[in-house]
């Protein structure tokens, strides 16, 4: 048989291409051995979070990296609450790129190929890339604390127990209630695991119950203490004045609180507490002297500033009563005064608005009757008074019973429609020319009471009678001023004359008469016009009897025996 063999330019065209490919076998086996021995570097086709990483050495990929890390510590992480979202750096919840696990992975990516693998991957990284995930740490604390000193965590608080009283007027409990919170761990949790995922960092928060702090078994228990302790009340003492604050009124101000080491306990409203602490002793003038007046020429002038009032109580009043009974389980307590510190009543301590005469008014009569003498010692015993806003004078009160070893004597006074002689008698004709001085200085009139037979040396239906004890005048300083009661007299007439600073215009717009039965009443209007315009009518009345002896019906009446 017979050989063909190839034509001698086919031949050595074979030879050439072999000959080339094995050149070119050998090159690209020599370029790989070149490009992937000698310096530690990166494979050529390395990139890392998008940025070109291969054939790197270990300080060029020390500085990329940086890079990325600060990129990843810069970004953004959302945190989604019901009604606020709150954007924070990644750095500030612990999420960082673990840099020497990543300089790890690019320097032995690819290693684990085989040889023929990695041939190829060398091959394609000249049209290829080949990308390293990014891996980042987590500090699960850090993250906690963060989030957990947000704003907005607490979407509902909590109701706590609370302290009530019950039909019978011991204390109770109402219970606590749940409110809602933001779950802090469940937002680190779904944090931590967008981390391992690489991202996005965007977290809707959870919601869970957000209990009481106080237990409501707890706080019965206490509840039940409390009407214990409370039931006897407490006695509190200021100077030489007591008053008791009872079960009640101590019951409605207590609550359960949290201690400062959070142990549940009761406390009282310090505040409230204190208020009602002043309220009752409200009535009580703690010491003070008033101004002592001369009047030279019709004007006031002060001889002798006074010492304004103490007042009840100190401010820490309420925390020694607390303390009395809460932690020491007594029942009384003295608790101490202070100095006023409020200026109008250091301002009317010195006595200085007392600048003009407001009023005054003179009644007249016979001279060196008996009667006469008591009018004048009574007007010796007011001479001087000094009524501060809102303060107010009983002559009763002030003068006390009419005895001879005062310095008064017998002489009329009606009783039961009748004139009869007593000691201290005629000094109703006083009380007539104070109450008209007060009428006219624009005071009120907290108790009064007129004569029941009329007398021709008084104001028809504007006057005043006087006894022991009752009837009584008492007057009170409604004006803004400090006012001064100052009394003169002659043998044949007292004076009661007010000084003050004048804020009132007053004067009388009529008068009513009817009949009661047979007896007559009379209605006396008076019209006072305060400084802003303001004005105030008011009346009083008087009723008299048709004659000596007679009740409003005509009918006699007993005569006294004494």
């Amino acid at each position: 048989m017979a050989r063909h063999r190839l034509p001698v330019r086919a031949r050595n065209i074979a030879i050439s291409i072999v000959a080339f490919v094995a050149v070119f076998v050998a090159a690209v086996v020599a370029a790989y051995n070149l490009d992937t021995t000698g310096e530690d570097r990166t494979i050529r086709d390395l990139v890392i979070d998008g940025r070109p990483a291969g054939d790197l050495t270990r300080s060029e990929l020390d500085r990329l990296l940086s890079r990325v890390s600060h990129q990843v510590e810069g970004s953004t992480v959302t945190l989604n609450f019901p009604d606020r979202r709150h954007d924070l750096l990644a750095i500030d919840l612990g999420v960082t790129l673990d840099t020497p696990a990543m300089t790890e992975a690019a320097f032995r990516s690819g290693e684990a190929d085989s040889t023929w693998q990695r041939f190829k991957n060398w091959l394609g990284s000249f049209t290829g890339h080949r990308p390293v995930p990014l891996s980042l740490m987590f500090d699960r604390d850090r993250a906690d604390r963060v989030v957990s000193n947000l704003d907005g965590l607490v979407v509902q608080e909590a109701t706590e127990p609370e302290l009530v009283l019950d039909a019978q007027l011991h204390l109770t409990v109402r219970p606590g209630e749940s409110g809602t919170v933001v779950d802090v761990n469940a937002v680190v949790d779904r944090l931590g695991h967008q981390v391992e995922a690489g991202g996005p960092f965007r977290v809707d928060a959870p919601l869970t119950d957000l209990p009481p702090e106080i237990d409501d078994a707890v706080a019965q228990q206490l509840a039940e203490e409390l009407n214990e302790v409370t039931a006897p009340g407490i006695t509190v003492r200021v100077e030489d004045e007591e008053r008791t604050l009872g079960a009640v009124p101590l019951r409605l101000r207590l609550d359960v609180t949290l201690g400062e080491d959070g142990t549940p306990t009761v406390a009282f409203d310090l505040d409230s507490l204190q208020r009602l602490i002043e309220d009752v002793f409200a009535d009580v003038t703690l010491g003070g002297e008033d101004p002592v007046f001369e009047i030279v020429d019709d004007q006031p002038r002060v001889v002798e500033e006074g010492t304004p009032p103490l007042q009840c109580c100190r401010d820490d009043a309420a925390g020694m009563v607390a303390a009395a009974l809460l932690e020491e389980g007594e029942h009384e307590v003295t608790v101490e005064t202070q100095p006023s510190e409020d200026p109008r009543v250091l301002e009317w301590a010195t006595g200085e608005q007392v600048v003009e005469k407001v009023a005054e008014f003179t009644t007249e009569h016979p001279c060196c009757q008996t009667r006469v003498s008591n009018i004048q010692r009574f007007a010796d015993l007011v001479r001087g008074v000094y009524l501060l806003p809102g303060e107010s004078l009983s002559l009763n009160e002030h003068v006390g019973e009419r005895t001879r070893e005062k310095g008064f004597v017998p002489a009329g006074t009606i009783i039961r429609g009748h004139l009869v002689p007593t000691v201290g008698g005629g000094v109703s004709q006083f009380a007539t020319t104070l109450f008209n001085a007060a009428f006219f200085a624009g005071f009120d009139f907290l108790d009064y009471q007129s004569h029941s037979i009329y007398f021709s040396r008084y104001p028809y239906g504007r006057e005043a009678t006087i006894s022991w004890p009752a009837p009584d005048l008492k007057i009170q300083n409604t004006t803004d001023y400090p006012a001064l009661i100052w009394t003169s007299y002659t043998d044949t007439s007292i004076t009661v004359s007010i000084y003050s600073t004048r804020s009132v215009e007053v004067e009388q717009i009529g008068q009513e008469v009817s009949s009661v039965r047979r007896c007559t009443r009379v209605d006396t209007h008076r019209l006072r016009t305060y400084e802003d315009g303001t004005e105030v009518e008011d009346s009083v009345f008087a009723t008299y009897r048709p004659a000596e002896g007679l009740d409003c019906n005509g009918n006699p009446t007993d005569r006294p025996d004494f």
